[in-house]
């Protein structure tokens, strides 16, 4: 700050601060005077008076001017870190939104897959559907040329196959294959097994008598009674088993017989076989 006084005025020209600035009016503190004129006491205490008045209003403008300053630069700290915070806010949402549309484009992919196996699935039915009733009505001609006894085992799954269109009206694609293929899974075990059974066949001239059969898998089976002096061969035939007597083949079929029973060695033992 700088006061100048002249032969006509005590004025303060300007007042500079903090690269802010600040002008002060200029003020008269009275008439010209001369160096043999002097200015009356008065006049020189009231422009004291005017000095210290004007001197104290520039301290506390420049109070005022360092507090609104300094209010500022915390209005501009606390706008900057709302406005950091915005902006990471925004690159979090935008990360977000990447991540949500990527997922987005992985559930339509999965979506878009899924569809794909339904139509598969949906054509694979209706292929079935249109196979069932010929691989239904094979199976259960084959049931018809079991043995009794496998006959019975498939049963329960046998009696779930349709017979009639009636029957199928409402089954499902699926429940009838299933059916199907646990017939023949059954038959096929059946088709590998050597069974010994108990069983009343005709021996000849209208008599019937209680023989042990041998059934080799489905497809061959073989007689004999206990006295060992009647014996037959099996072929399956359509309306069941066909049985014929042999008694040729009595003994080898007692041999046979002790075999399973371990009654004798493991031996080969030759029976004539039929195949269809």
């Amino acid at each position: 700050m700088f006061i100048s006084s002249s032969a006509t005025h005590r004025s303060i020209i300007m007042v500079k601060t903090f690269g802010l600035l600040t002008a002060l009016l200029v003020i008269g503190l009275g008439s010209p005077l001369t160096a043999q004129q002097p200015a009356p006491p008065n006049a020189v205490a009231d422009s004291m008076g005017q000095t210290r008045a004007l001197l104290q209003k520039w301290s506390e403008t420049e109070k005022m001017i360092a507090a609104e300053r300094n209010e500022w630069e915390q209005g501009k700290a606390l706008l900057e870190g709302r406005i950091s915070l915005v902006q990471q806010s925004i690159e979090d949402m935008k990360k977000k939104i990447t991540e949500a549309e990527a997922k987005l484009a992985d559930a339509k992919k999965n979506a878009d897959e899924v569809e794909k196996e339904k139509q598969q699935i949906r054509e694979a039915s209706d292929a079935l559907l249109t196979a069932a009733p010929e691989l239904e009505k094979g199976v259960l001609a084959v049931i018809a040329r079991v043995p009794d006894s496998v006959r019975e085992k498939v049963k329960p799954l046998a009696d779930r196959i349709p017979k009639t269109e009636v029957e199928a009206k409402g089954k499902q694609a699926a429940e009838r294959v299933q059916s199907v293929l646990g017939v023949l899974n059954e038959l096929n075990k059946s088709n590998l097994e050597i069974a010994s059974l108990l069983e009343i066949h005709d021996i000849g001239n209208g008599k019937k008598a209680e023989v042990k059969t041998i059934y080799v898998g489905l497809g061959q089976g073989y007689f004999v009674n206990a006295a060992g002096d009647i014996a037959g061969i099996g072929t399956p035939g359509t309306d069941g088993w066909v049985w014929k007597t042999d008694p040729s083949i009595a003994k080898k079929m007692i041999e046979v017989l002790d075999v399973m029973k371990k009654t004798i060695s493991p031996k080969l033992v030759e029976l004539p076989a039929t195949l269809d």
